[in-house]
């Protein structure tokens, strides 16, 4: 009577494990873009030499070895006082002791540099609650590309400021950009950033910026950047000299457009391009979706090449030694001529390109984590039963 007792017990047990399994591995997972280890508490940035009264606010997502450096809450910024005239002679008025004053960030060690990405979201992302710039996941595949890919989020800095409402990152003459890049321009030391690996991103609205930003890089103060990846933006940009070209020389740009887009028609961009890539041999890919509207974001992010040229964009350099090779010298060595390098041809329009990373499937049912989790827990399940069933069979034989 005990034995059959106890295989009940343990069926009712095995059933209990299963379904406690079963909730472990169908729960949700978080939004990498937005539950981030190393995420630093909102702050603002404000420069009075550009404006007095514009704020930009922001976030930074720190690899895990900066972490410990920037405790939360840690202001990281240096923000510009108040200008106002104080009287010297006067008596000091009294304040309260601030008792939850966040900790000082400390001076992370020297030796290690670290890549930074800079994200410019588009116009429904515009707030002041430092939140709305990184809370759409489908909008920010491009910061998940970061942090998926473990060589870059161990070695990348994102920066994600975010546009107030009711303007955008263009306006009031590019006041944003300037106090952006002046951002920028405190924390390369602070962060121990490396000013040539320097890139960025956006959509639509940011797109735009990101084009500005590039325009910009040849003006005093101005922050280098690496490469760009840019979707469905506009530009006013002309080139019509070497002069002008200069900005785009050394920045990689990643362009996706559609053939259809009435926001941001691709003309401007398409005529920036050719003429940057026909005349002046820049770095300068772009792709044209024939039927895709404005909300091409979502391709530009599968473009598994293309995102992975970007990332290695940001790769640090490592220096290897070489030693001397002893030559001798002639004294008829015709001087070796550099052929500048062949771009690639402009693409008109692009299909969907499938990843390298397909999932797996058999008899044209895909194999995922959570199928296999379904599977387990039906096999358990019915193992469970059957034990259930037996026990009480002979439990009541028994009887």
């Amino acid at each position: 009577m005990k034995q059959h007792k106890h295989s009940v017990t343990f069926s009712l047990t095995l059933l209990l494990l299963v379904t406690l399994l079963s909730s472990v591995l169908c729960a949700p997972v978080s939004a990498a873009a937005v539950n981030l280890t190393g995420v630093m508490d909102a702050h603002a940035y404000a420069d009075e030499s550009i404006s007095a009264d514009t704020v930009l606010p922001y976030r930074i997502y720190l690899p895990d070895a900066l972490s410990p450096y920037f405790p939360a809450g840690a202001d990281n910024a240096s923000i510009v006082p108040d200008s106002a005239d104080t009287d010297s002679t006067a008596e000091p008025a009294e304040t309260e002791a601030v008792t939850d004053a966040p900790a000082a960030p400390q001076t992370p060690p020297e030796g290690t540099t670290y890549g930074l990405f800079i994200w410019l979201h588009d116009e429904d992302c515009r707030g002041n609650d430092n939140t709305a710039q990184i809370a759409d996941d489908a909008k920010n595949g491009l910061m998940n590309a970061f942090l998926t890919d473990a060589a870059r989020a161990n070695d990348t800095i994102i920066l994600a400021p975010q546009c107030p409402a009711d303007t955008t990152w263009t306006d009031n003459d590019g006041v944003l950009l300037d106090i952006l890049t002046s951002l920028v321009q405190n924390q390369l030391s602070i962060l121990n950033i490396d000013p040539t690996r320097i890139l960025i991103g956006g959509i639509s609205m940011g797109a735009e910026a990101g084009y500005e930003l590039i325009e910009a890089q040849t003006e005093a103060g101005a922050m280098q950047i690496a490469a760009a990846y840019l979707v469905a933006g506009v530009t006013d940009n002309t080139v019509a000299s070497e002069a002008d070209a200069a900005p785009y020389l050394d920045t990689d740009i990643y362009a996706f457009l559609s053939e259809n887009d009435s926001v941001t028609p691709s003309d401007s961009v398409r005529a920036l391009a050719d003429t940057l890539i026909t005349t002046y041999g820049c770095t300068f890919r772009y792709a044209v979706y024939p039927d895709l509207g404005h909300e091409i974001w979502h391709q530009a992010f599968a473009e598994g090449d293309h995102i992975a040229s970007f990332l290695a964009t940001n790769a640090p350099v490592t220096e290897t030694v070489m030693e001397p090779v002893e030559t001798e010298a002639t004294e008829d060595t015709a001087p070796v001529e550099e052929t500048p390098a062949e771009t690639e041809a402009v693409t008109e329009s692009v299909e969907t390109e499938q990843l390298e990373n397909e999932p797996l499937s058999i008899a044209g049912i895909e194999i995922t984590s959570a199928l296999i989790a379904y599977v387990i827990l039906g096999a358990a399940c019915i193992l469970a039963v059957i034990l259930l069933l037996t026990g009480l069979v002979k439990n009541s034989k028994v009887r």
